[in-house]
């Protein structure tokens, strides 16, 4: 019986830790593509993933000339969508990490998008799209690790 908790608690624990690893990430990459995008355009910049006054995570993008500020804040699909679709080429139940990855980067660009179309619909319709992706993608995680934490117990 105490392997039987042991094992569901490691599972537990696996999942926490590579949740918080790909929310890490995907905000890394999120930030990074703006600066990309904003260097390329000739701007200055750095990215500020903490700020504790804010409790919000932002690029701060100097440019000495016009840019346009589309692209700049288009900048944060640059890396996230590609990191995600590398989870797609694995042949285990963290394929799944798609979805997830894909509402993060939604969730998480509906702010840049408001600043684009100032659109109050289009913002909820991205932040409500993001987490559908990631209940889904967590949902279908959960499904097959179990699926297949129940296969390894019976062959114990």
């Amino acid at each position: 019986m105490k392997s039987f908790f042991k094992q569901y608690f490691q599972i537990f624990l696996y999942f926490m830790l590579f949740n918080l690893s790909i929310l890490s990430v995907t905000l890394t990459l999120h930030e990074s593509g703006h600066l990309y995008v904003g260097y390329l355009s000739g701007c200055n910049g750095r990215i500020i993933l903490i700020d504790l006054e804010n409790t919000k995570t932002y690029t701060e993008v100097k440019c000495n000339m016009p840019v346009n500020e589309v692209i700049l804040s288009l900048g944060c699909f640059l890396f996230v969508i590609p990191f995600a679709i590398l989870f797609l080429l694995l042949n285990m139940p963290e394929k799944n990490f798609f979805y997830v990855i894909l509402g993060l980067g939604l969730s998480t660009s509906s702010l840049d998008i408001l600043g684009i179309l100032n659109n109050d619909v289009v913002f909820y319709t991205l932040v409500t799209l993001g987490t559908f992706l990631v209940i889904y993608g967590e949902a279908l995680l959960i499904n097959d690790r179990v699926f297949m934490t129940k296969e390894i117990l019976v062959k114990l």
